[in-house]
C-alpha cells in the first residue's frame, strides 16, 4: 500500500466518522430499517419475480409502515385511556395484600404493598406526563419517521448488492468469523420478528374470547397488553397471568380465578411457550429466554423505543463476539 492509498483509505474513515458524528441522531432509526430490511428481504426476493425491485420495495415499505403506525397508534391510545384502572387494579391488589398479610404494620407505617402502590401511581403519572412531552416532540419523530421507511426501501433495492460488495472486500480468512455474525443477528431477527411477532399476535386475537368469558369488561385493553406482553417469552405471560390472578383473588372473584388458571394461562402462556416457539423456531438455534429479558428492557431503558429491536440486536452481536473468541482460542491451543 503505498501512501496515496493511505491517504485515500484516511480521508475515507474520516469522511464516514464525520458522517456519523452529523446523523447520530438517526444512527439508530437506520438500524431499526435495516433489521426489518434483513427480515423483508425474503418477501422482497419473492415479489420481484413479478414486479420491479422498485416496486415491490414501495409495496412492502407502505404496508410494513402502515401496520406499525397503525398498531402502535392503537396500543398507546388504548394503554392510556385505561391507565386509571391500571391503578384501580394495582390499589385493589394492594388493599387486599395488607388485608392479609401486612394488618398489624398497617397501623404504624407504610407498607411494602403501600410503597408499591405509591410507585405505580407516580409511574402511570410519569407515563401520562412523558405522552404529553412526546406531542411536542412530533416535527423530530415525524423526521425520523421518514427516515426509517425511506431506509427501508432503500435497503430493499439495494440490500443484496450492497452485501455482495462487502463480502468481495472482505479477506477469505474472517468470512468464517463473519459468518457466525450473521447467523447470530440473523436468529436474532427471525426471534423477534417471525417468532415473537406471530406469537404475540395469535395471543392477541385469543384475548378477546378469554377476557369476554373472564368478564371484566375492558376487553381491548386486556388484550392489547396480553400481545405486547406476548412478545417477551415465559417472564411476560407469566407476569400478566400472576397479575391477574391477584387481582381476582383480591376482589374475590374465584370463578374469575378459576377461568385465568384453567383458561387464561394455558391459551395465553403455557401453549404459546411452550409449543408455539419451539415449533416456529424450528431448527433455529433457540434464543435463551432470560438473554431476551434482558435485552428488550435493557435496550428499552438505555436507548427508548428504539431499544426494542436494537438491544436483541446488540446482545445477539455480543453473543456472536464470544462465540468467536471461544473458537479461535480452540484453534490457537
Amino acid at each position: 500500500m503505498d501512501n496515496s492509498d493511505k491517504f485515500t483509505y484516511g480521508l475515507i474513515i474520516l469522511i464516514f466518522i464525520l458522517s456519523v458524528m452529523a446523523f447520530r441522531e438517526f444512527i439508530g432509526v437506520i438500524i431499526v430499517s435495516g433489521s426489518f430490511a434483513a427480515v423483508l428481504m425474503p418477501a422482497h426476493r419473492y415479489m420481484c419475480r413479478y414486479a420491479r425491485p422498485e416496486y415491490s420495495s414501495f409495496i412492502i415499505t407502505f404496508l410494513v409502515g402502515f401496520l406499525v403506525i397503525v398498531t402502535l397508534y392503537v396500543a398507546a391510545s388504548v394503554i392510556y385511556q385505561n391507565g386509571d384502572y391500571i391503578v384501580d387494579m394495582i390499589f385493589s391488589i394492594v388493599s387486599w395484600i395488607n388485608l392479609k398479610i401486612f394488618p398489624e404494620m398497617s397501623v404504624f407505617m407504610e407498607t411494602p404493598p403501600d410503597m408499591i402502590y405509591s410507585l405505580f401511581s407516580d409511574l402511570t403519572l410519569s407515563f401520562k406526563e412523558s405522552a404529553l412531552e412526546y406531542l411536542t416532540l412530533m416535527p423530530i419523530m415525524t423526521i425520523k419517521i421518514m427516515i426509517m421507511f425511506l431506509s427501508l426501501f432503500l435497503f430493499l433495492v439495494y440490500g443484496d448488492r450492497i452485501i455482495e460488495e462487502i463480502k468481495g472486500i472482505i479477506p477469505c480468512n474472517c468470512l468464517d468469523d463473519i459468518s457466525i455474525l450473521k447467523k447470530s443477528v440473523s436468529d436474532m431477527l427471525y426471534a423477534i420478528f417471525n417468532v415473537h411477532l406471530a406469537v404475540a399476535v395469535v395471543v392477541f386475537f385469543v384475548s378477546f374470547p378469554v377476557f369476554y368469558l373472564l368478564g371484566y369488561g375492558h376487553i381491548l385493553f386486556f388484550a392489547v397488553v396480553s400481545g405486547i406482553l406476548a412478545l417477551i417469552p415465559v417472564f411476560g405471560p407469566v407476569f400478566l397471568i400472576a397479575f391477574l390472578a391477584l387481582y381476582a383473588a383480591s376482589i374475590s372473584d374465584w370463578g374469575g380465578l378459576f377461568i385465568i388458571l384453567i383458561f387464561a394461562w394455558p391459551l395465553l402462556c403455557a401453549i404459546p411457550d411452550w409449543w408455539m416457539r419451539p415449533v416456529l423456531m424450528g431448527k433455529r438455534a433457540s434464543v435463551n429466554a432470560v438473554l431476551m429479558f434482558i435485552a428488550f428492557f435493557g435496550g428499552i431503558a438505555a436507548m427508548g423505543l428504539l431499544g426494542f429491536i436494537m438491544g436483541p440486536i446488540f446482545v445477539a452481536l455480543m453473543l456472536a463476539g464470544y462465540r468467536i473468541l471461544i473458537e479461535k482460542s480452540k484453534k490457537n491451543a
